[in-house]
């Protein structure tokens, strides 16, 4: 009896040595996150309303030397860019920072309440500089889009200074254009609806600019179509009126020669046209010659 309980206890401890172990379930550890990096700013791309590098020009001097020019600047409203400064390099070197500030404090002045703004204004950023000979010294010069106006685009212009070896700030002119082969720098404005003004600028022995002449073309005045009438004024020959300068005005100038389209009927129906031009002689506007002109046929 005693060995029957035993066999029984026997095979009770075998079965329970069999029997699988529960294996407790594992709970997986959370998942890291990884973090995002930041977008990449595509490259030649900047933000508009931080200051960035608008427009490159290069500037040839009259040494051999070749200047670039950076138009540094910003987005400065919805519809317009400035140009806050310029840098001129000489090749690597960076040789002068030109602030645009200094032509608008010294064309506007204190006429806001003493508060200028350091960048100019331009409809693009293309257009926000521009580099030109305006003396014809060999040496470029450069000019930054003043504001947009109702009229030719004024520039705030600096020129080359070969002693200082630094660009100077010049003046304001509007509608400028140079012609090298007459050596005069040209100066378009509209002074009326019907009127329209052009000075001529000319190097001195010291290659600064005087006015040499100005030209006022009328369309009113002769009522014939692409024929205005035309002034020309000239200061006296020891005046050096200087551009952007505010104070001269027509007083200071002589009236030397007037160009007059009319237009005469005769019987029959004919028509005649002419240009009957005046010019200065002994103290007053004389007629020296009455010029026939015809208009083509385009039909």
């Amino acid at each position: 009896m005693r060995r029957i309980v035993y066999l029984l206890l026997l095979i009770l401890l075998l079965s329970a040595c069999a029997a699988p172990a529960e294996v407790a379930e594992e709970t997986p550890p959370p998942a890291q996150e990884i973090p995002e990096e930041p977008a990449e700013t595509p490259p030649g791309e900047a933000d508009a309303s931080e200051d960035h590098v608008l427009l490159t020009l290069e500037a040839p001097l009259a040494d051999g030397r070749v200047l670039t020019l950076e138009a540094v600047g910003k987005q400065v409203d919805d519809y317009s860019c400035g140009v806050r400064e310029v840098r001129v390099y000489d090749g690597e070197e960076l040789i002068q920072t030109v602030q645009a500030r200094e032509g608008i404090e010294h064309f506007w002045g204190d006429s806001d309440g003493g508060v200028v703004s350091e960048y100019t204004s331009c409809w693009s950023r293309e257009e926000s500089m521009e580099v030109l000979d305006l003396n014809f010294d060999g040496n470029t010069d450069f000019g930054l889009f003043g504001w947009p106006a109702n009229n030719t685009i004024p520039y705030y212009y600096w020129m080359w200074d070969p002693e200082a070896g630094r660009y100077q700030y010049a003046f304001v002119l509007q509608g400028v254009s140079a012609d090298s082969d007459r050596r005069e720098l040209e100066s378009t404005f509209r002074l009326s609806a019907v009127e329209y003004e052009t000075d001529y600028y000319a190097p001195d022995e010291t290659g600064a600019l005087y006015l040499a002449r100005t030209e006022v073309s009328n369309w009113e005045v002769s009522g014939l179509d692409d024929r205005p009438a035309s002034e020309t004024w000239v200061p006296a020959p020891d005046q050096r009126l200087r551009p952007g300068a505010p104070d001269w005005s027509y007083h200071d100038l002589t009236l030397v020669r007037r160009e007059l389209p009319v237009r005469e009927f005769h019987d029959g129906g004919t028509i005649s046209n002419y240009t009957e031009i005046w010019e200065l002689m002994d103290g007053e506007l004389q007629m020296t010659s009455r010029e026939e002109f015809f208009y083509e046929d385009h039909q």
